[in-house]
């Protein structure tokens, strides 16, 4: 990541990235496995070592290629006070989220997030942003806020992708763990191993074009939608 510098009325931008990304932070990431539940209930994933593996291919070909380039796609909308580009973005991510599941929690997870900026930081950006969306009668996708709030608060292009890809992929995977027998080691040795992906998902996220936007994850997708008849669910999908 790019170096720390002054940020959102002078604070230390590296302090707010620690902040935003921080488990913590409300935005109910950690209720959401995005199929990976169903995978794990069918026995498709009994190790560590195919949940990672199932984690690394949700991250390059559904993050990376579809909520990663709206990410960017953001940020540089809000640069510009986009807002009516920031609407059609968020109706994009929203129509690519194929399953029922998938788009509910990108809307949770999103409207979760932009009451979370607007209630403690409380930017001009988030502010437009809520009133935009709320014109066009549409539920903020998460993907879209974490880029208009990562402008907001001053981060780089560079740090809102790294830092949006590294949560996701964190949040995911603590969600394994609690699913799975795996121990806290395990889990941040997966996270480890994931940093290279996780850059590389982030150049191919900035660099890609949003009419070439993606989900390619039909897999996960179709344990989406198999997800609410699960007989016991500890996750929302």
């Amino acid at each position: 990541m790019t170096a720390a510098r002054a940020s959102h009325n002078g604070r230390d931008s590296f302090l707010l990235l620690l902040q935003v990304t921080n488990s913590t932070f409300p935005t109910g990431s950690f209720c959401h496995s995005y199929g990976l539940e169903t995978l794990i209930a069918e026995g498709l994933i009994r190790s560590p070592e195919t949940a990672e593996e199932w984690c690394r291919r949700w991250l390059r070909f559904g993050v990376a290629c579809c909520d990663g380039v709206a990410v960017a796609g953001a940020f540089r909308r809000t640069l510009y006070e986009d807002m009516n580009g920031l609407a059609e973005l968020n109706r994009l991510v929203q129509s690519l989220k194929i399953s029922r599941e998938a788009r509910e929690a990108s809307a949770k997870t999103g409207v979760a997030l932009l009451a979370a900026c607007r209630d403690i930081f409380n930017t001009p950006e988030i502010s437009r942003l809520d009133a935009s969306l709320k014109e066009h009668d549409m539920l903020p996708h998460h993907a879209v806020v974490y880029g208009v709030a990562s402008a907001g608060l001053g981060f780089s292009q560079t740090q809102a992708l790294e830092t949006y890809l590294w949560s996701s992929f964190s949040n995911l995977i603590s969600v394994v763990g609690r699913l799975l027998p795996l121990g806290q080691t395990d889990v941040q040795r997966i996270l480890l191993e994931a940093m290279p992906l996780i850059e590389r998902s982030a150049e191919i996220a900035s660099s890609r074009n949003e009419s070439t936007m993606s989900s390619m994850n039909a897999a996960l997708d179709a344990a989406s939608m198999r997800h609410e008849r699960l007989s016991t669910r500890l996750c929302i999908s």
